[in-house]
């Protein structure tokens, strides 16, 4: 059959048996080796899987050595044949330390453009940073108090760096009063601590808060604006929802951090523009409750 075709995901999907059909093009992050840095695989790829039930086994075993060994007559027929240019193996073995160099050094000597071994290490982090994915595990269960897409939020974070890159300090200058808002009453129904706001989002935060409103006020940011309202309603419904398994909103923000920060490649260099973003929300009432008749079961934190 012909290789599969895939999807723009970076993930990469499982190729049927290599065939003389046209070549296909990959999108991958591999680490090390020679394609690295999302380089598309051009060609025919060939994957593999070798797994283990010993938990503490490693690439750098010498049996792992012996199964890649064992594969190399079947990977020089298939490149005379003109159907292997890339070699892949996924393993549940640590790949730590350079462990798959040599071997892979041996498998390109072989003739191939490129050879990766995937480590657990690896695999984590694409499923990390592929939700959808983990939610059709089987291994454990779920204990995230809830899911949501961080996509819109991102794109925000990025436009508004670009923002605040380009333009002056004196092209801020909200109309919006942020000292108006009753926030120690709107703190004691969210359950929100008095350290955890004087120290981290008056102290960090409210600084950047003019700017962000002229940001998503401003005409020409329109659909970013759009996309920070959709986001908003999102996680206002979600925290609603599920706002009695955090002890304090303090935990909410952390939670919410983690879960937006995990996106690294993404947000290299803006995730502390994360916690900013997600502090105006609440103080511009966008997520959090306005009144103890929506959070009756939210005492406050630091009674």
């Amino acid at each position: 059959s012909a290789p599969h075709r895939p999807s723009s995901s970076s993930v990469i999907p499982v190729i049927p048996s290599p065939s003389r059909r046209p070549c296909t093009t990959l999108q991958s992050r591999p680490p090390k080796d020679d394609v690295s840095g999302g380089v598309p695989l051009v060609g025919h790829v060939v994957l593999q899987a070798k797994h283990v039930n010993t938990p503490d086994k490693s690439c750098s075993d010498s049996d792992f050595a012996r199964l890649i060994k064992k594969e190399h007559p079947k990977i020089k027929r298939l490149i005379k044949e003109g159907i292997c240019d890339h070699y892949i193996v996924f393993t549940n073995r640590k790949c730590t330390g350079g462990a798959d160099e040599k071997l892979t050094k041996e498998l390109r000597a072989l003739g191939l453009k490129s050879a990766h071994i995937l480590g657990t290490e690896y695999m984590h982090k694409l499923l990390e940073q592929q939700v959808p994915l983990q939610r059709h595990l089987p291994t454990r269960q779920d204990v995230s108090p809830f899911r949501f897409d961080p996509s819109e939020l991102i794109e925000v974070i990025h436009a508004f760096h670009e923002y605040t890159n380009t333009g002056s300090e004196a092209a801020f200058s909200s109309a919006y009063d942020f000292e108006s808002i009753k926030i120690k009453d709107k703190n004691a129904i969210n359950g929100l601590t008095a350290g955890y706001f004087e120290q981290v989002i008056k102290a960090d935060s409210i600084p950047h808060f003019p700017k962000i409103w002229d940001f998503l006020a401003n005409p020409r940011n329109r659909m970013f604006a759009d996309l920070y309202a959709d986001a908003a309603g999102e996680l206002k419904e979600k925290i609603l929802l599920y706002r009695s398994r955090f002890p304090s909103f303090d935990h909410v923000f952390g939670f919410l951090y983690e879960e937006i920060q995990a996106q690294r490649e993404s947000l290299r260099g803006r995730r502390r523009l994360v916690s900013v973003l997600l502090h105006y929300m609440y103080f511009h009432c966008d997520i959090g409750s306005k009144s103890t008749e929506v959070a009756p079961e939210v005492a406050d934190a630091d009674a």
